[in-house]
């Protein structure tokens, strides 16, 4: 009982703080320190990471465990605390580069910094296709495959719960006579998964 309350009573603030420099190199463990400290003190909401640029603090919050960061100017990294079915805690990091068109990549993590294999399937931009667009139009779903071969997906966690969200940033990769070709054959530009079972499945 004692180490599950020892469990429980970890806070996203102090996880994102002691957990290994490798997971988030731009910013050191002082940096991280700083960075949350200056915000609880309502001094600053940055500091100067490895490079010399500044980190931003964007969002904080304890209470559905979750913070977000801009490491550097096209970069973003995300921390949020899950809880499976058996109440096992997991550590969830996203971290998204910008360079221009955002792209993301995901992994888990238990509370010791071990990867913890949640599965979960990076859909790809041709996962937007509506196909009852495609039937009503009659239209030949090659080219458009050929044209979304190449995918930019970034995530988020759901600020309240435990889902996933994916958003589809592969127009902006495009020119803009093929984006405004395809734009109509897409469903909204974001996809959510929820946790169930350790594994993240896609709403209807």
């Amino acid at each position: 009982m004692l180490f599950c309350q020892n469990i429980y009573s970890q806070k996203v603030e102090d996880l994102y703080v002691k957990m290994p420099d490798i997971l988030n190199p731009t910013l050191s463990k002082q940096n991280r320190l700083e960075l949350l400290e200056y915000h609880k003190a309502h001094q600053s909401d940055s500091v100067a990471n490895r490079f010399g640029n500044q980190a931003y603090l964007i969002n904080m919050d304890t209470l559905n465990k979750r913070i977000v960061v801009k490491n550097t100017p096209s970069s973003t990294f995300e921390m949020k605390i899950l809880t499976l079915e058996d109440s096992t805690i997991v550590i969830g990091i996203i971290r998204t580069v910008c360079a221009p068109v955002c792209q993301s990549s995901i992994e888990f993590y238990d509370t010791a910094w071990n990867k913890v294999p949640l599965q979960f399937s990076m859909p790809k931009a041709i996962d937007w296709i509506n196909p009852k667009n495609m039937e009503i139009e009659k239209n030949d779903s090659r080219w458009m495959k050929n044209l979304l071969e190449i995918s930019f997906i970034s995530l988020t966690f759901s600020i309240q719960n435990q889902t996933l969200i994916a958003r589809n940033n592969t127009l902006e990769f495009l020119n803009e006579a093929e984006s405004k070709l395809i734009q109509p054959y897409l469903v909204d530009k974001t996809i959510s998964y929820e946790l169930v079972d350790r594994k993240w499945v896609r709403k209807p």
